[in-house]
């Protein structure tokens, strides 16, 4: 009985162990290895009571692609349409040229008279040209004329009767081609209308600030029985300087003094009769050069006697004029025979002095035993690059 026991509990035991331990256990090698492998095993979290959390692998979106929806811009869309732009050709516009045939360069027109003027434009044009003349500031002819077909013109007017003076005769076509040329404006001294001119300045003449300015002239039934000298800036249309002169006819002379704070640059002198660009008024003027008195070029000489002079024997002679910037504002006056006649011994000397406006004056006495005839006159100033000279064929009466 007992021995039976024990066999039976054999057996169930061996099969309990193979059943924890999952099978048969290996085998045993017979031979032992030579080297003994040291395993290299990770540390070990140390052991708890906790059970093992596990964390869930974190899922890697899928990309679904997705169609647009239609809309109806898709379904129909509205083509786009890139205007081209359209290039107009440019027409080169010809160079015109301008040419003045009358009147001739440095003409004298007459104020109040018919003038023609001729001319031709190449190449040939339909539009207008515009003929003009200028005195100063003042218009003595304004008027348009066409070409004909081979570009000639030919226009006639009527000049202003009321400035004189050095001008300029101007044809254009609008802005793009213009030929111009001095001419010179008179009052005909026939005419039964007021009438006055300007002798000196000359065009171009300079007056120096702070300074007297000489003028002279002639003029004839004149308006009120007097007239104004003056000087005009801003293109000839304001007065700087102005004098009036009573006159009713002949030949005169004046003077104006100029501010000492004028502007450099080009001015007008002026010589008119009657109220300034009314009805019935007359102008003579002339371009002249406006100068500071510290400028290089401000050095001035002039003789103010007008008309042929004459000395007498014994006798006293005026003679004035301005002298501006001069070496102690001295003039020196020589008066001799001619040499053909008494050779170079003067007949009078004189030295004048200028005022702090530069006039000045003298009265020249002739000996009594002075040789009458044919003589020259000498006024002379500075010295070197500075000298001024003013010779004159004068008479001496017995």
């Amino acid at each position: 009985m007992k021995k039976r026991s024990v066999l039976f509990l054999l057996p169930g035991l061996i099969f309990l162990a193979l059943m924890a331990c999952g099978g048969a256990p290996p085998a045993t090698p017979t031979t032992a290895p030579t080297e003994t492998a040291v395993a290299q095993n990770p540390p070990t979290e140390p052991a708890t009571d906790e059970p093992a959390t596990a964390v869930p692998a974190t899922p890697t979106p899928e990309i679904v692609p997705t169609e647009p929806e239609p809309t109806s811009d898709a379904l129909f869309p509205t083509p786009v349409v890139t205007a081209t732009p359209t290039l107009t050709p440019t027409l080169e516009m010809p160079e015109y040229a301008l040419t003045i045939v009358e009147p001739g360069p440095a003409a004298t027109l007459l104020a109040g008279r018919e003038m023609t003027f001729r001319g031709e434009v190449q190449p040939p044009t339909t539009e207008p040209l515009t003929v003009t003349v200028r005195v100063g500031s003042f218009t003595a002819v304004s008027t348009q004329v066409t070409p004909d077909e081979n570009g000639r013109w030919e226009v006639t007017a009527t000049l202003a009767d009321v400035a004189s003076g050095p001008g300029t005769l101007t044809v254009a076509l609008g802005e793009l081609a213009q030929a111009a040329q001095p001419v010179q404006i008179a009052f005909d001294s026939a005419a039964e209308g007021p009438y006055i001119s300007l002798a000196r300045p000359v065009e171009g003449e300079t007056a120096v600030a702070g300074h007297a300015f000489f003028m002279q002239g002639s003029s004839r039934n004149l308006l009120n029985n007097a007239f104004t000298i003056g000087i005009l800036v801003d293109d000839c249309t304001n007065f700087i300087a102005a004098q009036k002169i009573s006159l009713s006819e002949g030949s005169w002379y004046g003077f104006v003094i100029l501010p000492q704070n004028v502007t450099p640059g080009p001015a007008c002198a002026v010589a008119y009769t009657g109220e300034y660009g009314a009805d019935g008024w007359r102008e003579a003027v002339v371009p002249i050069q406006l100068r500071t008195a510290d400028d290089p070029q401000a050095v001035l000489l002039h003789l103010g006697n007008s008309g042929d002079l004459e000395f007498a024997v014994g006798e006293e002679t005026t003679l004035f004029g301005v002298a501006v910037n001069v070496p102690e504002r001295a003039v020196d006056i020589v008066l001799v025979l001619d040499t053909a006649v008494g050779g170079t011994e003067p007949v009078a000397t004189g030295k004048a002095f200028a005022d702090q406006f530069g006039f000045w004056s003298i009265d020249l006495e002739l000996p009594d035993d002075a040789s009458s005839g044919s003589a020259l006159l000498t006024v002379s100033a500075g010295e070197g690059d500075t000298y001024q000279e003013i010779r004159l064929p004068v008479t001496i009466a017995p």
